[in-house]
């Protein structure tokens, strides 16, 4: 029988429409090959991963190849992805094949990511692609493993809370966060409720928490937006208040 081309265990001297043509067989193989072949195909992956992850073509193969792989297959690929994170986490590609990680990995394999993030949670916030890779770990990881980033994303969690893309990580936050966690973005937003409940993108993350939050919780935020009468009155009418209005007044009758 024919046998099958040799895999390259580099792609040094590939051009990148080649890296993508042998990643897509790679996948095709990992589905169909016996045990030795499948074994070959992940070892090429891992020696190309960062390569592959970088490309529009190849972040796409990376992740559908991921849920071929074995558990011990897929920390060969993470291992990759070492002293890499904050640059992968800023790639328009590289973003994807992270939180595919993020998602498939168990949270105990997650812990290099975290670290590697720390100290750099609240520009990653802020990031286009890096707030994604946050909002993933927040939903996978135990409280205690992500302790570091939220108390960076708790500390400028105002400012976050008005920023285009730092606004998802506070609502994740207020969703899969502790107890704790959501009282300390509940006191943030009362310190300057009737403004945010205003702002185009803060009033965001006040009906977030008027949805995730405790009822005693929501009562706090009921009372400070009430505390003055001619704000309360004006926050209805108002192009963005409107709706935080709405949420107030569901959750007043309650």
């Amino acid at each position: 029988p024919r046998q099958p081309p040799a895999w390259p265990s580099a792609v040094v001297s590939l051009p990148p429409s080649c890296i993508v043509a042998e990643a897509d067989e790679a996948l095709v193989r990992l589905g169909a090959g016996d045990a030795v072949e499948h074994a070959r195909k992940a070892r090429w992956l891992s020696a190309n991963l960062w390569r592959l992850a970088n490309s529009s073509a190849g972040c796409r193969v990376v992740q559908q190849a991921l849920p071929l792989l074995t558990h011990k297959e897929l920390a060969m690929l993470a291992g990759e992805l070492e002293g890499r994170v904050v640059e992968g986490c800023c790639s328009p590609h590289a973003n994807h094949v992270l939180q595919r990680f993020v998602m498939i990995l168990p949270p105990a394999k997650l812990q290099f990511m975290v670290d590697e993030m720390s100290g750099q949670a609240s520009s990653m916030a802020r990031h286009r692609f890096g707030c994604r890779v946050l909002e993933r770990l927040l939903e996978r990881c135990p409280a205690w493993q992500t302790k570091a980033l939220t108390r960076e994303v708790l500390k400028g969690a105002p400012q976050l809370s008005r920023h285009t893309f730092g606004n998802f990580v506070v609502q994740h936050l207020l969703q899969h966060g502790t107890a704790p966690q959501r009282q300390a973005i509940i006191a943030a937003l009362r310190g300057d409720i009737q403004r945010l409940a205003r702002h185009r993108v803060a009033s965001h993350v006040v009906r977030a928490a008027f949805a995730h939050c405790s009822h005693a919780e929501k009562q706090c935020l009921v009372d400070a937006i009430r505390a003055d009468p001619a704000e309360f009155c004006d926050l209805a009418h108002h192009h963005c208040g409107s709706f935080v209005f709405r949420e107030m007044r569901r959750e007043m009758r309650r």
